[in-house]
């Protein structure tokens, strides 16, 4: 049996759009987590606003909001 054509673009663009979704979100919550996890950075001994200066320049400064 034939399969329809159109049913199958159809198929085809929602599993695109699921995909994309999906990995979208996996980003979010990879995010998340990381900002979590260096936020709290701060509260562990031995490291003080200069280390996290130096971590913060070395991933990226694109990464991280500025809170003043």
């Amino acid at each position: 049996m034939a399969k329809n054509p159109i049913l199958k673009q159809k198929y085809e663009e929602g599993y695109l759009d699921g995909f994309a979704n999906g990995a979208d979100y996996g980003r979010s919550r990879t995010v998340d987590f990381f900002v979590e996890r260096f936020n709290g950075l701060e509260n562990v001994p031995g490291i003080g606003s200069k280390t996290l200066e130096k971590i913060r320049k070395q991933l990226g400064e694109e990464y991280f909001r500025r809170i003043e």
